[in-house]
């Protein structure tokens, strides 16, 4: 059956009004979208908002990789400075907060354990927090640089709402140790980056700091990395500065200045060691000083006083007048003048001695230390000449050392007072480290050596992209007169006077030149004129005949003991720094005679321990392992050693430990070896304790810690 079909035409379908809106404003709305999506694709902005950025910020990830500090070191590679992992301490004071302080007495006694806050002080500011409804608080300084122990000491008390943030501090081992050398660094609060503030840490820190490196990649919206986004950019670590430091040096340095500030409580003091041979700086130290650890004393003094220190030298500065004299060939040491005092523009000046001592030799009067002999020398040299060997000794000028704000001193030479007052170290003005630079050249027949305290520094691969090295000056001095002057020089603490004997060590000759220099005083525009109100000075080295150190040590305005500055100068610092040096380097004494200066060891296996002792007759140090009689082994063998030197010897029956109080690192290491056990060793200087005891067996097990400080039981 076939049905018809009705054809329906548009034009019979009537449009309402309400319809017609309908169909325009969904045309309209169409045409909208339309619009915004090409705007949206041109434009890429919706109210002026960067689309195309904001999806980079909601899906782009940027992180910074931190780079590491280099490290400081000294000679032999012990860390000096070195970055280390740290926290700062956060409480959370919000009692609505899960973990919270809950009991601000406990949690305030605890904390007072590991920051140095009294407990009452830390519960108040707790108390205080809680009750302005904060919801953290924080300890300031102190309650930063928290250390892991400590840390994990509070994680395992019972303290509540304590959390602890990670941070880097750096990290000074040593504590006061070279510190206006090393300096400090410091976290910067803004930039969250340690940069230093001080000395070395200061001078290198774009080298030491490095470059941060940076991690990028996309996210989806899971929060995973979308492949092949990501973009690495790794850290360059610091530089590591090595200095030319040692550090076994440097610990009899800073004890020499402990022991010299306890005993004469002065307004200054300093001393250096010096290479002879090539100016390296072995140690260098000053009162008052800081702990950059503790930032104890931090701001006493500013300066470094190897470097930016400038004073009025004293006697210790006539010795380069005595070169300029000699070179000029103008000093006769048998030559005779009358001593006491010259006139100079309408001024008298004296001798220390303000009589004098009458008619006597140049050589007598230099050991006398005679200004009016310094006078009649310059006299004879000529001012203006005079002033050319100042300066070739590098005095008005700086060393060119690696501290930029080193001072040049001052030699004052506007008139014939001011030029007369030099010559025996007034008026003009020098640096500790311009005292060591002229040294050298009378000690290296007249090759001045520069002085330096970098010895290299590296990259983080280890190539070295400085490498310090000795270096020449000039010639400032013929050979022959430098010769000469040494000659002179040796006569002035073991000549015919015995004058400064006080500096005379007992295993080594020692010369150099003592100073005694008035102090001007800025308020009055003189010089103070109270007793014993001076900068007392030694400009010492040895061994005489072969110089190997340089030392130049100085106290200024000592208020204690103040007569003992004048009748035995600096000795009481200066002789066992000198010593311990000497015998740390194992620098032989060539003065002393051969019989005494060198010991013959020989080969004594299968002796009987008794005929060992008769032959050495106490002359040398002995460390015996075991409690036999008879030697099965010994080191070394036909050999020979020094008086401070040690043998070591095995015995028939159990192998013991020995005692090994007052020796030295390397001793230590070398009878650890000897013996076939496991030694370590902590800390610097000689053996003050064992972690096992003298005659205690030793067995395959035996591990013994030896714990070294600065002072040798045996002294």
């Amino acid at each position: 059956m076939v049905k018809n079909k009705r054809k329906i035409s548009l034009k019979n379908i009537k449009t309402t009004p309400g319809a017609l809106l309908i169909y325009i404003g969904i045309g309209v709305l169409f045409l909208l979208i339309i619009g915004q999506f090409i705007r949206l694709m041109v434009f890429q902005t919706i109210d002026d908002e960067d689309l195309i950025a904001r999806g980079e910020d909601k899906y782009a990830v940027s992180s910074v990789t931190e780079a590491e500090r280099g490290d400081i070191t000294d000679r032999s590679g012990n860390v000096l400075a070195s970055d280390m992992e740290a926290y700062r301490l956060v409480l959370i004071t919000d009692d609505n907060y899960p973990n919270h302080v809950s009991n601000p007495e406990e949690t305030a006694s605890l904390v007072a354990e590991v920051i140095d806050t009294e407990k009452e002080e830390i519960q108040e500011q707790i108390e205080k927090s809680v009750k302005e409804g904060r919801f953290q608080m924080e300890l300031g300084q102190a309650g930063r640089n928290i250390s892991y122990n400590d840390k994990k000491f509070l994680e395992e008390s019972e303290a509540t709402g304590l959390v602890f943030e990670p941070e880097t501090r750096r990290f000074y081992p040593n504590g006061q140790f070279a510190s206006h050398l090393i300096g400090m660094a410091e976290l910067n609060e803004e930039t969250n980056e340690l940069q230093g503030q001080l000395g070395i840490e200061k001078i290198y820190d774009d080298l030491l700091a490095g470059e941060d490196g940076s991690i990028d990649y996309n996210q989806d919206v899971w929060g995973s990395i979308v492949p092949n986004s990501d973009n690495v950019q790794p850290p360059v670590n610091g530089n590591d500065v090595k200095l030319t430091i040692d550090s076994n040096i440097q610990l009899y340095l800073e004890d020499s200045l402990n022991d010299m500030e306890e005993h004469f409580k002065p307004e200054e003091l300093m001393a250096v060691v010096a290479d002879a041979d090539t100016g390296e700086i072995l140690a260098s130290g000053q009162r008052p000083s800081f702990n950059p650890e503790t930032r104890e004393g931090f701001g006493n003094s500013w300066l470094n006083m190897l470097y930016e220190y400038s004073f009025e030298p004293g006697s210790t500065f006539k010795v380069f007048g005595l070169a300029a004299a000699i070179e000029e060939g103008v000093y006769d040491p048998n030559e005779v003048y009358t001593s006491g005092s010259m006139d100079v523009m309408g001024s008298t000046i004296y001798d220390w001695e303000t009589s004098g001592w009458g008619d006597i030799t140049y050589n007598e009067g230099m050991q006398y230390s005679s200004n009016v002999l310094m006078m009649i020398l310059q006299n004879k040299v000529g001012a203006d000449k005079m002033l050319e060997y100042y300066q070739k000794f590098g005095f008005g000028q700086t060393t060119g050392s690696e501290l930029p704000t080193e001072s040049p001193g001052q030699l004052a030479w506007d008139n014939e007072l001011q030029q007369k007052t030099t010559s025996f170290g007034q008026t003009s003005t020098v640096t500790p480290i311009q005292m060591i630079q002229g040294m050298t050249a009378l000690l290296n027949e007249g090759q001045m050596k520069k002085p330096y305290v970098v010895d290299e520094i590296t990259d983080e691969d280890g190539e070295v992209v400085y490498d310090g090295k000795e270096e020449n000056v000039r010639q400032v001095i013929s050979k022959e007169a430098a010769n000469k002057t040494v000659e002179e020089m040796n006569t002035l603490i073991d000549g015919s006077l015995d004058h400064n004997s006080q500096y005379k060590l007992d295993d080594y000759e020692v010369t150099g030149k003592s100073g005694t220099a008035q102090v001007y005083d800025p308020e009055t525009g003189g010089y103070l004129d109270g007793d014993y109100e001076f900068f007392t000075s030694f400009l010492g080295y040895a061994p005489k005949d072969d110089p190997e150190v340089i030392i130049y040590y100085g106290i200024k305005l000592a208020s204690e003991n103040k007569s003992e500055t004048w009748d035995n100068g600096v000795a009481r610092g200066f002789n066992p720094l000198m010593e311990r040096t000497l015998k740390y380097l194992e620098v032989s004494n060539a003065d002393v005679s051969e019989e005494h200066s060198v010991i013959e060891i020989g080969d004594y296996t299968g002796s009987e321990i008794d005929t060992l002792e008769e032959e050495l007759n106490d002359t040398i140090e002995v460390k015996i392992v075991g409690e036999g009689t008879e030697i099965t082994d010994q080191y070394p063998k036909d050999d020979t050693l020094l008086p401070y030197d040690t043998l070591f010897i095995k015995t028939d029956g159990e192998a013991t430990v020995p005692d090994m109080s007052g020796m030295s690192k390397r001793e230590v290491l070398l009878l650890g070896d000897f013996m076939g056990i496991d030694v370590s060793v902590s800390g610097e200087g000689y053996s003050n304790e064992q972690s096992v005891e003298p005659g205690t067996v030793i067995t395959e097990d035996t591990a013994i810690e030896v714990t070294l400080s600065s002072n040798d039981p045996n002294d």
